[in-house]
Order: structure tokens, then C-alpha cells, then sequence
């Protein structure tokens, strides 16, 4: 894939990349039998050849347990949040509170309404971090809602469309229509 990061132009003579927030999802499960440890995962990023001389990207990793009630965001020691967070911009549904129950709806239907609410009133929607919302909306969405497109489940603020990777793809193997 490619993608765009916003431009932010400092002057007249300079310009830069900003960060941005990339979600990686491993849909489906392994048997047991067939993992032997860690499972080792190949990412590439680059930058086209004629801005190389410019700017090299880094990348951090921040990994989230979903496998017990309270996980947590787990990043390596020499994670600097203000590489990755503009300053303007809270994230407020993050990091989930010590009480949050991965396998209850309620929990994730209360995390959506509070991405919902941010990505409606506090992100530009030309933003990296607005994409990034909207595909964490989603994420969150089908968690309290799991049968959706079909069941019940109450309508989303229509300023978040049905995009995204994830969405797109949760829609298409469920028959429903993106």
C-alpha cells in the first residue's frame, strides 16, 4: 500500500511529514499446535528515492494484549509519545481504564460512543489521526456490535463513513454491502 502523511509547512522554505497511526489487524486464528513461539511479522516501510536524502522513516511498535480484561499498550523503552502524538490532539478513550472487559459489549459500546463523540467534535477530518479514529471506531463498533450489518444495533453519526480496511472487509465476508 501507499500512503499520504499531512504536509505540514513550517515556513516558506520548509516543510515536513507528519506522524502517523497505523493499525495492523490479524484476522482469523492459528491452532495451537502450529504456533512454535513468537510468530514473526515483516513490515517495509520506505520513503520514494528522491526524498531519501531528506527524511528516513521510523517505526516504533506499541502492541496491545487483547487476550485478558485490562490489557494494556505495551511499547519499547525508547518510545517517545511526541513523535507520534501532535500536541493539539487528545486522545481521549486511550489507554482503556484497568476495568475495561475485552468480552463485554457494554465496555465496547461505550468506548465507540466515546470515539464517535471525539472524531465528531475534536479531529479534522483531513487528518492521519482521523483515519486512524475512524478505523478504532470500527474496531470498536463490531466489538459491541457482532453481528452487524445484520441484528440490532443502533445508528453511528453518519459523518463517520463506512470505510477502511478493516470495515470494509468485516462487511464483505458478513454479505453486506460497504
Amino acid at each position: 500500500s501507499t500512503i499520504y502523511p499531512h504536509i505540514l509547512y513550517e515556513d516558506t522554505n520548509n516543510a515536513s511529514l507528519q506522524p502517523m497511526f497505523i493499525t495492523i489487524c490479524f484476522p482469523g486464528s492459528f491452532p495451537r499446535q502450529v504456533i512454535q513461539g513468537d510468530v514473526p511479522i515483516r513490515i517495509s516501510v520506505s520513503i520514494a528515492e528522491e526524498y531519501g536524502s531528506f527524511t528516513t522513516p521510523v517505526v516504533e511498535v506499541a502492541s496491545l494484549d487483547l487476550r485478558r480484561p485490562g490489557g494494556s499498550i505495551h511499547c519499547s523503552d525508547d518510545f517517545s509519545e511526541d513523535m507520534f502524538c501532535d500536541d493539539d490532539i487528545a486522545i481521549p478513550f486511550l489507554p482503556l481504564p484497568p476495568t475495561f472487559n475485552y468480552f463485554n459489549r457494554t465496555d465496547w459500546q461505550m468506548v465507540s460512543q466515546r470515539i464517535q463523540e471525539w472524531l465528531t467534535t475534536e479531529v479534522d477530518t483531513r487528518s492521519s489521526v482521523w483515519t486512524w479514529g475512524r478505523d478504532a471506531f470500527w474496531l470498536a463498533f463490531v466489538a459491541a456490535y457482532p453481528s452487524f450489518p445484520s441484528g440490532q444495533w443502533p445508528m453511528w453519526d453518519p459523518r463517520i463513513p463506512l470505510e477502511g480496511e478493516f470495515i470494509e472487509q468485516w462487511l464483505e465476508q458478513s454479505g453486506g454491502d460497504s
